[in-house]
């Protein structure tokens, strides 16, 4: 659940890009992703890819950018979303991605744009007070 101290008002967001949007993305994907948790424990990094994959379609559905058309780019290029209505410009690129870590992440760093960064964590003993986080 996306709560209104997650999100630091003075964090630059792509044009366009809207908060309430990715709240909407961040609820779709939390009632999306929980019936797929098992494939964490079975392989953590193809649950990091459709954690991406799910950010892009999150953002597709709730926000003013489009999963990029060209699949070929979209699957294995640079960005996954353009900004709706919006001419060729990394200005208006992004880039989804999930990661469990708090640290640098994997990407495609060496291109313009912009990328969002899905942050997930997997309770594995089943003992963190929902309540507080």
């Amino acid at each position: 659940m996306a709560r209104n101290d997650d999100f630091d008002s003075s964090v630059a967001l792509p044009p366009g890009l809207e908060v309430g949007a990715i709240r909407r993305a961040v609820e779709y994907m939390e009632r999306e992703l929980a019936g797929l948790i098992e494939i964490y424990f079975e392989q953590a990094n193809v649950f990091s890819a459709i954690v991406g994959i799910f950010g892009t379609r999150a953002l597709d559905s709730f926000s003013n950018y489009e999963k990029h058309r060209h699949a070929d780019t979209a699957q294995q290029r640079f960005p996954d979303l353009i900004r709706r209505g919006a001419k060729a410009n990394p200005r208006h690129y992004l880039e989804s991605k999930g990661s469990k870590r708090p640290w640098a992440i994997q990407s495609h760093y060496d291109h313009p744009g912009w990328y969002i960064v899905w942050r997930y964590l997997i309770d594995k003993t089943e003992s963190l007070d929902t309540a507080n986080l």
